[in-house]
């Protein structure tokens, strides 16, 4: 790939893990080793302060120095990061201090399956893109069957995952942690793309690349997009519809609730396959369990667990990625978690991931396990919101980037292979089988 995608630094700092010993998390920083929280006496999270939970970046590579991912659109001069829905990142310096209300995404047939393709020359949508189901709980679902993902794919979902898009932007820094070549006339993959936000913003701030987007449902836009951004349906169990070593950079976020092990382990190996060497994929995932958690936030962590457990999903499976990036072939797996505040004890990000709480905890409240009307589950929600502050509860989030080998490395580890095996083969052959007797002399 040469310049177009830089190595991540190999140091140590990299891979932290954050210090939780104390029960008031405040403003995070790096160290050497570790993620850690300074003293809730020396500064504190809150809507004044720009540097929330967004120290903890990969860095870009300049020799063996580190240098911050910073975007423009997270910089603006009264030191606010910009959360709003009209900025773009790359161009936008303008800020948006105070939470408000994130509008809902302007959509052109994005939920008129008939106005979709596959992307692909000549290709035919597949018989469960025309097909959507409605719950018990009033939202509409896929119909995939082999698909255990269990969230909704209406507007109310896709409200939610732009307000999680501009919250997860703002917590790491930007839309992506490794050094991309804005110049460069890259190819990069948006797994599940969702409402499609991400790629829209990635096509604008590198128009010289092509950006494509996948997903299981049709929420993404179908006409309105810019012309080197690309949306297509795919489910990715079956397979992508891209050749081998055709992306530069693979983004995938947020599949906490959509893999089951077994799935994760075959996504991992298909994106390795898509992937170009030395090319790089980002992860991030949260486990989805509320920290901290008050007596009525610890019963909705159960009952997401509970949820999440009946599709064969467990949530608690992000916390290990890193080690199945290295089990299927990925180099160079770096991993941190940093942790995000919900409520407003945590400021800015914290307002943003209590409205993102709020829309999980609803669908898990109403769903097939806890089946409660709109009125209890508001009930509910008042009593959490009260408990996130008193107890400064916090969601625990992972960043993971992980590197195909290039092709000299490639090489090398399957001539040893197959060094091994003929090693192993001559021994073999170099006695015979303890059941046989010696030929005779003659």
């Amino acid at each position: 790939m040469g310049s177009s995608v830089s190595t991540l630094s190999s140091r140590k700092a990299s891979t932290g893990s954050l210090d939780l010993d104390g029960k008031k998390p405040s403003l995070f920083q790096r160290s050497k080793s570790s993620l850690q929280f300074r003293k809730r006496s020396k500064s504190s999270l809150s809507s004044s302060d720009s540097s929330n939970c967004a120290n903890n970046t990969f860095g870009r590579n300049k020799g063996n120095q580190v240098v911050p991912n910073r975007h423009p659109s997270m910089d603006s001069s009264d030191g606010h990061s910009d959360l709003s829905q009209n900025s773009q990142s790359g161009d936008s310096n303008s800020s948006n201090p105070a939470i408000k209300h994130i509008p809902r995404r302007l959509q052109d047939n994005s939920t008129n399956n008939s106005n979709l393709t596959t992307g692909v020359p000549g290709g035919a949508l597949p018989e469960w893109a025309h097909h959507s189901r409605r719950c018990d709980d009033g939202r509409t679902r896929h119909t995939v069957e082999s698909a255990p993902y269990m969230l909704p794919n209406d507007l109310t979902e896709s409200d939610r995952l732009d307000a999680q898009h501009y919250l997860v932007r703002f917590i790491f820094k930007g839309n992506y942690n490794v050094k991309l070549d804005r110049d460069a006339n890259l190819k990069i993959l948006d797994v599940a793309t969702g409402t499609g936000v991400w790629a829209l913003e990635m096509a604008h701030e590198f128009p010289k690349a092509d950006i494509y987007g996948v997903d299981i449902s049709s929420i993404f836009p179908a006409e309105i997009k810019p012309k080197n951004c690309h949306f297509q349906l795919c489910n990715i169990l079956d397979g992508l519809p891209f050749p081998d070593n055709y992306f530069d950079f693979i983004y995938q976020r947020l599949l906490v609730y959509a893999l089951t092990p077994a799935q994760r382990k075959q996504v991992n190996t298909e994106l390795l396959r898509v992937l170009k060497p030395e090319g790089f994929l980002q992860l991030v995932e949260s486990d989805g369990i509320v920290y901290n958690a008050g007596p009525e936030m610890e019963k909705i962590n159960q009952l997401s667990l509970e949820t999440s457990l009946r599709h064969g999903v467990d949530p608690r499976e992000v916390q290990t990625m890193k080690t199945g990036l290295k089990q299927a072939g990925y180099t160079g797996a770096n991993s941190f978690n940093i942790a995000l505040p919900v409520g407003d004890w945590g400021g800015k990000a914290g307002a943003l991931s209590r409205q993102n709480m709020h829309g999980l905890a609803t669908i898990w409240l109403k769903g097939e396990v806890g089946k409660l009307d709109q009125d209890s589950c508001d009930k509910i929600l008042a009593k959490v919101d009260q408990e996130i502050e008193q107890y400064q509860s916090y969601y625990k989030v992972w960043l993971v980037v992980g590197m195909k080998p290039s092709v000299a490395q490639t090489q090398h580890k399957e001539a040893k292979k197959a060094a091994a095996a003929l090693a192993a083969s001559n021994a073999a052959g170099a006695s015979p089988p303890a059941d046989e007797p010696l030929a005779e002399a003659v």
